[in-house]
């Protein structure tokens, strides 16, 4: 007995060394990154369920009068089309929506092409549908909103091509599964996560604002650029404006790929790229399965000066999460270090 015990905190003991050596290397990769300028954001590293490391980095705002902390939430980005394309897909474990379906079928108010586009095809951004005119709006000072959006939708006459025979990453898509979603539900999207995701899931700082730039700054990083200005563009499309922590997307990864939001026949189907390529998205970023297994889930999403990156490493069960509010464009760059640091101190 003695003996078992001696192993057991021995072991413990070697963990907790390599842990250290972890946090220790990590944070000198980090800290000289943000000396240089090139990291303002939150860094969050799990493995096996806990966190081996956690720091932030920089200001929440332009102004440089408040350090960012734990608690803070980022937009996402890109990121945010992860819960349309898995609220799709708990909508269809329960038998209320067929991937096949035609768009039309859900909102009939849309032209013709409707009737050729599916689910799926939305899914995978494979519909044909251009892509948002963000720029323009932004250009003119433009108030986005919902409104406008759905709008420009409806006013394609024709698509881009034939539904299911190319690939055009464009918001055009996950914004009509979220109008199928509330559709189906009688609901707004917002309510359809906090009963269904969010609050069953642990997401209890994950946010939808309502506009950018927000009412209500509490707890948010604010973007901003070198020069120390702020993202001044407006923004009223507030299913869009999904906000998070580094806590909460590492539990969603996390669930995700443990198969306990949607079942693991569901995440292949979001798994699933339209075409084979560089830069070819499916609803989930990227997933790379073998034997059956995923190996690897990662995601990057960034609006004008919100850059992040979220990284799960299943087979190592590892998970990195990169929040910024000043873009660098260097987000996996930085998680492929930290992850490189990780399985050299390991070894």
């Amino acid at each position: 007995m003695i003996k078992i015990i001696t192993k057991i905190l021995l072991l413990n003991l070697i963990i907790s060394l390599v842990s250290c050596q972890n946090n220790e290397n990590i944070d000198i990769y980090l800290y000289e990154l943000h000396e240089k300028g090139q990291l303002n954001g939150n860094v969050l590293v799990t493995k096996d369920g806990k966190n081996i490391y956690e720091k932030s980095f920089g200001y929440s705002d332009g102004t440089k009068n408040t350090k960012l902390t734990k608690g803070y939430r980022f937009n996402i980005g890109s990121v945010y089309k992860e819960f349309p394309a898995v609220s799709i897909m708990q909508l269809q474990e329960k038998n209320q929506i067929n991937l096949d379906d035609k768009v039309s079928k859900y909102i009939p108010e849309l032209p013709n092409w409707s009737e050729e586009v599916s689910i799926k095809h939305l899914l995978q951004y494979s519909s044909g549908l251009p892509t948002i005119g963000w720029d323009t709006y932004f250009s003119k000072g433009i108030n986005v909103n919902d409104s406008h959006i759905m709008e420009e939708i409806k006013s394609v006459k024709n698509l881009e091509f034939r539904p299911g025979s190319d690939y055009l990453y464009s918001n055009s898509n996950p914004i009509l599964l979220i109008k199928i979603i509330e559709n189906i539900t009688n609901s707004t999207f917002n309510q359809y996560l906090q009963e269904n995701i969010f609050i069953p899931y642990g997401m209890k700082n994950t946010i939808i604002k309502e506009q950018y730039p927000y009412k209500d700054k509490t707890l948010m990083a604010i973007p901003f650029n070198s020069n120390l200005k702020e993202d001044d563009y407006k923004l009223s499309a507030k299913n869009l404006l999904i906000s998070s922590t580094a806590t909460d997307l590492a539990n969603w990864f996390e669930k995700l790929g443990n198969f306990q939001i949607v079942n693991k026949q569901s995440i292949k189907k979001l798994s699933e790229q339209a075409k084979k390529g560089d830069n070819i998205q499916s609803p989930l970023g990227y997933i790379e399965w073998r034997d059956n297994k995923i190996i690897e889930h990662s995601h990057h999403g960034s609006i004008e000066n919100y850059e992040c990156i979220v990284r799960r490493f299943k087979q190592d069960n590892i998970t990195i999460v990169i929040l910024t509010n000043q873009k660098q464009q260097n987000v996996f760059d930085v998680s492929d270090e930290i992850y490189k640091i990780i399985k050299r101190t390991n070894k």
